[in-house]
């Protein structure tokens, strides 16, 4: 009985998954979910599972949203909160965030790590660009203006316009800043409906 409250507390407290707890105790993961039933434990879904599996097997930070606002920093949390309102993708289990506006992007990288206190090596950007464009220097300068180290950049997305048509559209291409962590998402997305309410 003792082994089983260790096993519950593991997967309730410790977040670990079933496969995880199955090779702590050196059996099948049926056995696992058998006694959590026993134990009327609520399995998690999938999201949910994928975080915590983040968390306990990869070690990723969680986010930590900061409580205690000042004036200043509400007013950052409605500015981030409007910005993802207009520019983010509301669905799927990632904040994205895109825009080739410097300024703009700037300014929700800092909400996200001001307010929602995200991990910085935790996000990743995609470049967007176009074919007579140099790659290599809107990556500087992307990564200069937003403080995330080249490392983090994935494959860039090229466009095939014309040439000089990215003028009219971008000097510096699009950045595309992505955070994956659905429960941030959802708690974004429920300030925005709550901004909708209030106006």
């Amino acid at each position: 009985m003792k082994s089983e409250f260790k096993l519950v507390d593991l997967y309730t407290q410790k977040r670990y998954s079933v496969k995880q707890i199955s090779h702590l105790f050196k059996t099948n993961e049926y056995s696992v979910r058998k006694v959590l039933k026993k134990h009327h434990v609520a399995f998690r879904n999938r999201s949910e599972a994928i975080r915590a599996l983040n968390i306990t097997k990869y070690h990723k930070e969680q986010f930590t949203l900061k409580s205690r606002l000042s004036a200043r920093q509400e007013e950052m949390k409605i500015a981030g909160t409007m910005l993802y309102w207009g520019e983010g993708t509301k669905g799927g289990n990632s904040v994205v965030f895109s825009n080739s506006d410097a300024e703009m992007v700037r300014v929700f990288l800092k909400f996200l790590r001001t307010i929602c206190g995200i991990s910085n090596s935790r996000l990743r950007v995609v470049l967007h660009h176009y074919k007579d464009q140099n790659e290599y220097q809107l990556k500087q300068f992307w990564s200069k203006k937003t403080l995330i180290p080249l490392s983090q950049f994935s494959k860039s997305y090229l466009h095939r316009l014309q040439k000089g048509s990215y003028k009219r559209i971008s000097q510096f291409g699009t950045l595309s800043v992505r955070y994956s962590d659905k429960k941030l998402l959802e708690i974004i997305n429920s300030w925005i409906k709550d901004c909708a309410r209030h106006l």
